[in-house]
């Protein structure tokens, strides 16, 4: 006759504690904001593909560059129709757009991450700081593309427009560095904990 014992575990893993109606609100939150940054992510992948076509391949009039901006319709007398300029001329500027636009669509991809954790319940683990320290670094490198593609184009005397410095660089660069720092700061308060809890 054989003896059948049922033993029990020695260790349970404790079952997650109920999530509160803050937590909820935080996770479906951010569950939002994963979709919204994705759809920016992805918009502005299209504008870049479409202008970077429209670059290339249009010869209308309907698209002018000069001095002060670019222009979609009707441009002031000093602008000139972009399909008119030489291929090489375009292709630079399609370079151009590229990097302006790279730093852009990081920033909503670094988001889009940053959030994604969110909604994973990781709020201040190392990947949540470092997530944070990215979006700050790729907002710096925003503010700071218009001035690096000035100096690259005046000095190849491909520039047309040299309307590059707006405020609005000097603040996106502010707040990116802050946004960095703050990053940086999580990591280390992250450290710190780690340190604290092996020492317990």
């Amino acid at each position: 006759m054989a003896t059948v014992l049922h033993l029990k575990p020695l260790y349970r893993t404790p079952a997650a504690p109920p999530e509160s109606p803050a937590q909820r609100r935080a996770r479906l939150g951010s569950q939002a904001a994963v979709w919204v940054f994705t759809g920016l992510f992805a918009l502005s992948a299209a504008i870049l593909v479409t202008a970077i076509a429209v670059m290339l391949f249009y010869k209308g009039e309907l698209v002018r560059i000069g001095p002060e901006n670019c222009y979609i319709g009707d441009g002031p007398a000093n602008s000139v129709a972009f399909g008119s300029l030489p291929l090489v001329h375009r292709l630079v500027y399609v370079v151009v757009g590229v990097v302006r636009a790279t730093p852009i669509l990081m920033i909503f991809w670094s988001l889009r991450a940053l959030f994604g954790g969110y909604a994973r319940g990781e709020v201040f683990s190392r990947d949540a700081a470092r997530r944070f320290g990215r979006t700050g670094g790729w907002l710096c490198a925003y503010a700071v593309s218009p001035f690096l593609c000035h100096v690259a184009l005046s000095a190849t005397g491909y520039e047309i427009d040299r309307n590059w410095a707006h405020m609005a660089s000097l603040q996106a660069f502010v707040l990116g560095l802050l946004v960095f720092v703050i990053g940086q700061v999580m990591q280390v308060g992250r450290e710190m904990e780690e340190d604290r809890e092996a020492f317990v």
